[in-house]
């Protein structure tokens, strides 16, 4: 059955001027005459994060980098029903001129300002998810190796396990969905399937990763304190940080993490290829977003 639903992705971005206040950047749109987030229409294949960096930087010119994710918007058009999802993004310096004729202005308001300008009540609301997130919290993501052959399939050592050719797809889609966030260090397991998982991502990088048998399976099995250990001390990190592991792994230490916080968790399950996105401040998680596996057609 075909989806009707037309997707799409935005963002909120955001920065400190001079004065150290708050800005949130609203674009004109002379064809509505609208003043609205940045936000636009996934292309064919493109993930709705994907879209949201893409759109956000053709239609301000303005180098980003990705955090909260803020909600979904479902409205009603001329072309049928959308919905868009909407990302906090953090300014970081202008790129360029805007890429598209629609855009005939780019203006920084401050928060409350913004919230009053912007035309749609959907769009207030968004900026309103995004004036009660925590700006200063950073980045770790915790993501499952992409899908690899079923250990039937394999007769050698279970760590020396690869990708399969779903697998192999995966990683290269991987980019377009974990580009946004501005990753600056790559920590993986040690088995193959984690390593080719982020492999391709690494690359488009230009970084060099850690990869080490403290994040693998069969250290977990006898010390799993050890592999505890080793992702808590990258809360500490400022980097926004990538870890490539295991299902075993990386739900158990989420689950034990955010119960003792005092959150409420039913599932920390990842399907191979999901990721957390934990937003934190030094070791305390403020909130945990899901990404989804890049969808292989």
């Amino acid at each position: 059955m075909t989806d009707s639903v037309i997707r799409g992705g935005g963002s909120v971005v955001w920065r400190r001027n001079k004065d150290d206040q708050l800005e949130i950047a609203l674009i004109h749109r002379e064809k509505y005459n609208d003043w609205s987030i940045p936000k636009g229409k996934c292309e064919e294949r493109e993930s709705q994060v994907s879209a949201a960096f893409r759109e956000t930087i053709e239609e301000t010119g303005f180098r980003i980098e990705f955090s909260r994710f803020l909600g979904d918007v479902e409205y009603q058009t001329d072309e049928g029903k959308k919905q868009i999802s909407y990302w906090r993004a953090k300014y970081l310096e202008v790129a360029g001129p805007p890429k598209t004729d629609e855009v005939d202005e780019v203006r920084w308001f401050g928060a409350k300002s913004a919230a009053e300008r912007v035309t749609h009540d959907s769009e207030k609301e968004i900026i309103q998810r995004f004036l009660e997130s925590d700006l200063d919290s950073k980045v770790l993501i915790l993501l499952r190796h992409c899908k690899a052959l079923a250990r039937t399939e394999w007769e050698g050592d279970d760590s020396k396990r690869p990708l399969d050719s779903v697998g192999l797809e995966q990683s290269e889609r991987l980019i377009q969905n974990l580009i946004p966030f501005g990753i600056e260090e790559i920590h993986s397991s040690d088995a193959v399937r984690c390593y080719e998982s982020i492999n391709p991502l690494a690359k488009s990088l230009s970084l060099n990763y850690f990869f080490t048998d403290s994040l693998s399976e069969i250290v977990y099995q006898g010390k799993p304190n050890r592999v505890f250990k080793y992702i808590e001390r990258l809360l500490d990190n400022s980097n926004t940080t990538l870890i490539c592991s295991h299902n075993p792994i990386l739900p158990h230490y989420l689950q034990i993490k955010l119960n003792r916080q005092g959150f409420n968790v039913n599932d920390t399950f990842l399907k191979p290829g999901d990721a957390w996105i934990i937003h934190h401040i030094q070791r305390e998680i403020l909130a945990v977003d899901k990404l989804n596996a890049p969808t292989i057609a």
